[in-house]
């Protein structure tokens, strides 16, 4: 799959998430840098966004730890909400 094809499905999948407010975060920050991402980014972005809604948000809220792993991506796209 063409890495253009992986960037518009995870930018659909990040404004669909089910919860209005994950819909806001993930597809803003989806539509800023998606397109900056290389295949290895995306894979993680992919991984993160595989993840249940409640997860993720308690990760960008900091009512549960994040998984190192996601450690930086979930920064990022805090440093993107503040914006």
């Amino acid at each position: 799959m063409s890495i253009e094809v992986v960037r518009k499905r995870l930018s659909i999948r990040s404004w669909r998430r089910g919860t209005k407010e994950l819909d806001l975060i993930l597809g803003r920050f989806s539509d800023k840098n998606l397109t900056k991402f290389d295949r290895s980014e995306l894979d993680l972005y992919e991984y993160f966004i595989s993840k249940e809604d409640h997860f993720i948000y308690a990760w960008l809220f900091q009512k549960e730890d994040c998984p190192e792993i996601f450690k930086s991506l979930v920064q990022e796209i805090k440093k993107e909400m503040l914006r």
